[in-house]
């Protein structure tokens, strides 16, 4: 294995269960990452423990991640050039409830997130629910209610900007569900 997981899960919903051996995401550097991380901690509190301001790209791991994967996985990432995300401004997809920024190029994402899921150790994984839809979550589990307000009270302050993704890092819960970076993978510097 290439990190250690929880033993005991019983106690987690079952959403969260799929989470047990981690997914990959994309974490942005600072500026984004504090500015976003500060409007979690005030927008949605009671989730913004759980995890750093990220972008999500595959779907949950359905198993242990073991070196032969992770070789694999790097192969795949190191074919696929560094490029430009653009964060901002803010979304929603009401009518499901939420507040997040919108981020570009949807294409890049999806084909580096297709291309990672063609791994084997995603064989044996539940399906995506929904369409790939790259965005970076401010407020999720609250009203829709909420999300007007939000939406209204964050309209003209919501951060925009540009980063570079040169890496994809693997997350995984601890105990509390609070998930942390245990591995990067890098793409390639063209």
């Amino acid at each position: 294995m290439l990190t250690n997981y929880v033993e005991n899960i019983d106690d987690w919903k079952s959403w969260q269960q799929e989470y047990r051996y981690g997914v990959f995401l994309i974490f942005p550097p600072d500026p984004p990452l504090s500015q976003v991380n500060a409007l979690r901690q005030k927008y949605a509190w009671s989730q913004s423990s759980e995890c750093d301001a990220h972008i999500s790209l595959t779907i949950p791991l359905p198993q242990p991640l073991t070196h032969d994967h992770w070789q694999e996985l790097q192969s795949i990432a190191c074919r696929i050039a560094a490029f430009p995300i653009s964060y901002g401004p803010l979304k929603n997809y009401l009518p499901h409830p939420g507040v997040c920024l919108a981020i570009e190029p949807q294409d890049k994402l999806d084909a580096l997130r297709a291309d990672l899921e063609t791994a084997l150790c995603f064989s044996r994984a539940i399906p995506r629910r929904f369409p790939f839809s790259a965005h970076m979550t401010i407020a999720e589990m609250i009203t829709v209610e909420q999300t007007k307000v939000f939406m209204l009270d964050l309209a003209d302050t919501a951060p925009k900007g540009t980063f570079s993704c040169t890496h994809v890092s693997y997350a995984v819960p601890d105990a509390n569900f609070s998930f942390t970076e245990r591995g990067r993978l890098q793409l390639a510097n063209r």
